[in-house]
């Protein structure tokens, strides 16, 4: 599945970076599935730089884990 990141908000508390929220737009190759939506990252799962890479990898794991455990967010 190819994830794109498209939209960052950053979550601060006293100045310090909380949490993301990640925004994106996933799609198989033949184009079968297109999803979109955005996946909560908490502190501790990136890192203090932005790695866009390393986010779309997280995005990707958080979404296949929550298609498959059909877990519905509750924030």
């Amino acid at each position: 599945m190819k994830i794109e990141v498209t939209n960052i908000n950053v979550r601060r508390e006293g100045g310090e970076v909380v949490g993301l929220q990640v925004y994106f737009n996933g799609r198989l190759g033949d184009q079968s599935i297109n999803l979109n939506g955005y996946i909560p990252l908490a502190e501790g799962e990136f890192e203090s730089h932005l790695d866009m890479p390393a986010i779309e990898t997280a995005v990707r794991q958080k979404v296949v884990d929550r298609i498959l455990s059909g877990e519905s967010p509750t924030e």
